[in-house]
């Protein structure tokens, strides 16, 4: 048993640090794609109701999170920010041209 848990926390570290390093990569070649695929990645994980390809910030106003939305414009420093979010993600604007034809 003991062996057993020893090797789970080997494969769990390495696992977490491989995401880590990745995620670093990422965001160094590819920033802003990089964050918002990380954000859509852990919305989906954690919260109930959340859409695959929406960001936090878009759920928040779509769900009428009023706390959270005010967090987010808090710390984006933009009173609109989740609004703003929310119309793109209904726009399409946030995807590439290639798939808004």
């Amino acid at each position: 048993m003991f062996a057993l848990f020893h090797y789970l926390f080997l494969v769990f570290g390495l696992i977490g640090w491989l995401f880590v390093v990745l995620t670093s990569i990422g965001l160094a070649v590819n920033g802003k794609q990089c964050a918002i695929a990380l954000d859509q990645f852990v919305g989906t994980c954690i919260i109930v109701g959340h859409m695959a390809d929406e960001t936090i910030s878009a759920w928040a106003h779509r769900k009428q999170h009023k706390r959270t939305e005010r967090l987010i414009n808090f710390i984006f420093r933009d009173p609109n920010h989740c609004a703003a979010a929310y119309i793109s993600e209904m726009d399409g604007t946030q995807s590439a041209p290639e798939y808004r034809k």
